[in-house]
């Protein structure tokens, strides 16, 4: 016996299938996109937050001391715990950090703060022979959004 097949069975055609499979792929792909704005944004937003974090506490530290901290002083996390208390720890770290360990380096990366502390001749300085009286703290931004900067207000 030969069953016969009606012009009105039920189910989907294969382009249907497709058109629907398409069509859920490109949804995901939105969603996907726009997480990962949002996670961007989140991250730039912390960085300038820290950044004007830190420059606030070293203006405090400027106020009470005449100096700003030499760059290795700020990657030392034993002084700045010590000099620097209001700072929490996680705001010297840059947000995208592998290592996630406080790393300053002169000028920013996708990493890492950047700490340019200089004399107020713009030469090098230690705090030991030559005081360190002014900086540019940067923060490198994603999603081509640039450097954040902040500058010592003395």
């Amino acid at each position: 016996m030969i069953k016969k097949i009606s012009k009105n069975q039920n189910g989907y055609s294969a382009i249907e299938l497709v058109l629907l499979a398409i069509v859920v792929i490109v949804l995901a792909g939105i969603l996907v996109s726009a997480y990962s704005g949002i996670k961007i944004r989140e991250r730039n937003n912390t960085r300038i937050t820290d950044i004007k974090s830190i420059q606030r506490n070293l203006e405090i530290f400027y106020a009470r001391s005449g100096f700003y901290p030499s760059l290795s002083e700020m990657n030392n996390p034993s002084w700045t715990s010590t000099n620097i208390k209001q700072i929490p720890n996680s705001d010297l770290i840059d947000p995208s950090s592998k290592t996630n360990k406080q790393l300053f380096t002169v000028s920013s990366t996708k990493t890492n703060y950047g700490y340019n502390v200089t004399s107020s001749s713009g030469t090098n300085c230690d705090n030991k022979t030559v005081a360190c009286n002014q900086y540019v703290l940067t923060a490198t931004l994603e999603g081509g959004s640039g450097i954040f900067e902040e500058k010592s207000l003395n």
